[in-house]
């Protein structure tokens, strides 16, 4: 059961993860186009900001999901009504401090930006339309989120989402091919996001009738909300900072730059949302086996996950160094400014910070699925200083180049240690096979993608031909990853094949 309701997130997660990346490459495109890179770099230079007010949420999702694992797989209804109704009172403070900080942010962001951008109407509604699904998750959303996920139906938000992001995506299409305003097109993303909340709610009271959202609340259980609140204030330094630093810190041209950076971005979000997907679809699974201390159980899947997931990874990232160039410069070349979107530093920079953040996803998932929040905090705050510190440091001297030599620096840090905490706390003979599994993938990686390089133009001329040197690049990765990696270790493949097998027959 725990195999199938995980394979049900991973599959819902990553056509999530494949529509919402085919939606941030195609909408932004029109969106430059139509209103220029300083109005594409202005909204997501709020959006980070928003972002970065999302620490409000204080740990609450984290918290509450671990502390519902061991009540849903025991069926106790009361305690699950009592957790989830104390998350209902936090969401709402949380809202309550989020909407005082959007009003700061309405008042102070147009004086940051006056140079680029002198609307000072404009830049303020775009704050409030943008802030709007922050509003929806604290005051309506948040609760029935935890409840799903850690009930291992996090897939029914995902569905959710994949109808909202198409019809937004199409919506936003057609509104920019009729010259709408860029700010009544995000509004009507932000009334698509509050119908498919809406969606959710529905079917949260239809199959959970015997939850109450008003019980007693249990404010013990999110004992550890303050430890989770350290890791996702490190989590938005490491990954949502660097637009906030180029927006304050660089003295002219701020918001073209962030547009470049966010061109970039839209890549490599995209496809770390892949990875991501299949580890949050996981952990649900692997918090259930922790609770009820299966170790031999946790030992055999764990390693099977890391063998298929690392395989993976260092596929799509190898691609990626290898076909991100000419991406970008077809991608840009409707731009009226787009030469300054082409830079070779970039692609290496973006790809190894991918890889670097994605390799700690299989550790961090074991240690998130055990609540290990309060244990881990101190590495958590190193990986932000070292972070925070460098990229201040060379974002005058380096600009974007700067900021991701210091998510470079953090990454490598943070990622040996998740790697290191995992196998001394859960898995005490995973370290050396992690270890030889990670060089082994990384050698193949560079050799397949300095040949790559070598072979494929660094100026493709449409996307035809652009897409067939994907299909080709493609299929030679896979297939030398898979061959090197069944050579290496072939009883994980079995398993997993024994795995699947199984599901099937299910």
């Amino acid at each position: 059961m725990r195999t199938k309701q995980a394979l049900k997130n991973v599959v819902y997660s990553l056509l999530l993860q494949l529509i919402t990346a085919i939606s941030g490459l195609i909408i932004p495109r029109f969106f430059i186009a139509l209103y220029g890179s300083s109005t594409n770099g202005l909204v997501s230079s709020i959006g980070q900001f928003i972002s970065c007010m999302g620490l409000v949420e204080a740990g609450i999702a984290a918290a509450g999901t671990v502390a519902l694992y061991f009540p849903i797989s025991e069926n106790d209804n009361k305690t699950i009504s009592s957790i989830v109704s104390a998350a209902r009172k936090f969401y709402l403070r949380s809202g309550l401090i989020f909407a005082f900080l959007v009003a700061i942010l309405v008042f102070a962001y147009p004086f940051v930006v006056s140079n680029e951008i002198s609307d000072v109407a404009f830049i303020r509604w775009m704050i409030i339309v943008l802030s709007v699904n922050g509003l929806v998750d604290y005051f309506f959303l948040g609760k029935y989120r935890i409840l799903l996920q850690a009930d291992q139906h996090g897939y029914i938000i995902s569905a959710a989402q994949i109808m909202g992001v198409v019809v937004t995506m199409i919506a936003s299409i057609i509104l920019m091919e009729m010259q709408f305003s860029a700010l009544f097109v995000k509004i009507v993303a932000a009334v698509v996001y509050l119908l498919r909340s809406v969606a959710v709610a529905i079917y949260v009271r239809k199959h959970y009738p015997l939850i109450g959202f008003y019980e007693k609340p249990n404010f013990e259980a999110f004992g550890q909300r303050w430890a989770a609140l350290l890791h996702q204030i490190v989590g938005l330094i490491v990954t949502n900072t660097d637009i906030v630093v180029l927006t304050l810190m660089l003295p002219q041209n701020a918001l073209m730059i962030v547009s470049v950076y966010t061109v970039y971005n839209l890549v490599a979000s995209a496809l770390q949302g892949l990875m991501t997907s299949i580890s949050n679809g996981l952990g649900s699974g692997f918090g259930e086996v922790i609770a009820r201390d299966e170790k031999e159980v946790l030992e055999k899947s764990f390693s099977n996950y890391e063998y298929v997931f690392f395989g993976l990874i260092f596929t799509v990232y190898t691609c990626m160094a290898s076909l991100m160039y000419p991406f970008i410069g077809l991608y840009s070349s409707s731009f009226s400014d787009g030469e300054q979107y082409l830079n070779w530093a970039l692609v290496v920079l973006f790809t190894l910070t991918g890889l670097l953040q994605a390799v700690r996803l299989p550790g961090l998932t074991i240690i998130c699925a055990a609540g290990h929040y309060r244990q881990t905090r101190g590495r958590a705050v190193f990986e932000a200083v070292i972070n925070l510190s460098v990229s201040i440091v060379l974002v005058r001297p380096l600009g974007i180049v700067g900021v991701l030599i210091g998510t470079c620096a953090s990454y490598a840090y943070r990622t040996s240690d998740v790697i290191i905490y995992n196998a001394k706390h859960f898995l005490p003979n995973s370290l050396k096979k992690t270890g030889l599994r990670i060089f082994r993938n990384a050698l193949v990686s560079v050799g397949l993608v300095l040949a790559a390089i070598r072979f494929v133009p660094s100026e493709i001329s449409n996307w035809l031909v652009w897409f067939g040197w994907a299909i080709l690049d493609g299929i030679i990765v896979v297939s030398v990853m898979a061959v090197v990696n069944y050579i290496a270790e072939p009883e994980e493949l079995k398993a997993l094949l024994k795995r699947v097998k199984g599901l099937v027959h299910r």
